[in-house]
């Protein structure tokens, strides 16, 4: 008889598989437990296709297969006046929904996605109590309207054990307040992207980060990030003294301009990051830019007695400058060679054009 891990890893190889999953666990006894967990990690719920209606007799008939999800994922679409009955339906008159959230307790993840409309609000604040968890670890919210960016952190309060928050095109519609209650979170992870930066929610956010969940913080992601957002990043980092890791992916149009890169480079100032280990950094216009080596340098001098790891993606236009880009490198190389606990860097050629959402 062969070891259970053996089954185990045959499983794991398919893991994006379904059908094979499927097939899989029908066979035997060893393969179903590991199939069936593999199969229903990850939970999607929507108003059109998956209902929690229609998880209801898999819960009845076999209610063990819910334990296995560790993910959950509501997509609930537009509120407004003009959607259809059945989306507004979605949370205020379908109380399997929380039958459904019941049967499901060992999720640490989860992803809210497309609640906008003039009814939006509302289905946030009927749903919240509904998916409170406390082991829910990872909050993902993607295309989500809320109120005001006190709203945020209403909603991160039903997540106590809440670590890590992902915000993809979130937007409040009213003001910050002068002081906000960032509760009892303490968040290790945070990742914004999408012109969310410099809106009054992002402003609220990194205040919190810089306030609140200062010496938590250890991970921060930035994506989608414009010349103003540096300048607002770049106050908030020196506040961070145990960060980790820093991205910053996909920069915008506007840091291409030279008279904003000489900005930048004359506005920012060096600033201290003793515990980062690793950094991923996207650069525009590698090779015209002085800017762009000026900003590598920043931050690898920023945390020059820990950086342990560097992936660089250096955008490029056409294949000329490809090949200045890479010439370019080798003056940053000799600097490289000053961090003495670097074990590993990674550059990466990519398009300008791929660049953009």
């Amino acid at each position: 008889m062969f070891p259970q891990e053996l089954f185990d890893e045959i499983a794991d190889w398919l893991f994006d598989d379904h059908p094979s999953l499927m097939a899989l666990s029908c066979t035997s006894q060893c393969l179903r437990a590991r199939s069936q967990a593999l199969l229903f990690h990850e939970l999607v719920l929507s108003p059109n296709t998956n209902s929690p209606s229609s998880y209801i007799p898999l819960l009845e008939m076999s209610p063990h297969i819910l334990t296995y999800v560790r993910r959950l994922r509501i997509f609930a679409g537009d509120y407004s006046a003009s959607s259809s009955p059945r989306k507004r339906r979605f949370v205020h008159q379908d109380n399997s929904l929380g039958r459904l959230i019941r049967a499901v307790p060992n999720v640490d993840a989860i992803e809210l996605m497309k609640m906008f409309g003039l009814e939006a609000f509302t289905t946030i604040g009927s749903l919240l109590p509904i998916i409170a968890s406390p082991t829910v670890c990872t909050l993902s919210l993607r295309t989500i309207f809320l109120r005001t960016p006190q709203s945020l952190f209403t909603l991160l309060s039903y997540f106590p054990s809440l670590s890590s928050l992902r915000l993809h095109s979130v937007h409040a519609i009213g003001m910050a307040s002068p002081s906000l209650d960032g509760g009892n979170i303490l968040l290790t992870e945070i990742s914004i992207s999408t012109g969310m930066i410099s809106s009054p929610l992002g402003v609220s956010l990194f205040q919190s980060a810089a306030s609140v969940w200062s010496s938590h913080l250890r991970s921060l992601i930035i994506e989608s990030y414009s010349a103003r957002d540096l300048f607002i990043i770049s106050r908030v980092i020196p506040q961070l003294p145990n960060l980790v890791t820093l991205t910053f992916k996909r920069p915008m149009g506007d840091i291409s301009h030279p008279d904003t890169q000489q900005r930048l480079a004359a506005e920012i100032p060096v600033f201290p990051l003793p515990k980062l280990r690793s950094l991923h950094l996207s650069l525009p216009g590698f090779t015209v830019s002085s800017w762009a080596r000026w900003w590598l340098s920043h931050l690898t001098q920023a945390a020059a007695v820990s950086l342990e790891y560097l992936a660089v993606d250096l955008q490029y236009v056409d294949a000329p400058e490809m090949q200045h880009s890479v010439a370019a490198w080798k003056e940053v190389e000799i600097a490289l060679m000053q961090l003495p606990k670097l074990k590993s860097v990674n550059m990466r050629m990519v398009e300008m054009k791929d660049t953009y959402e």
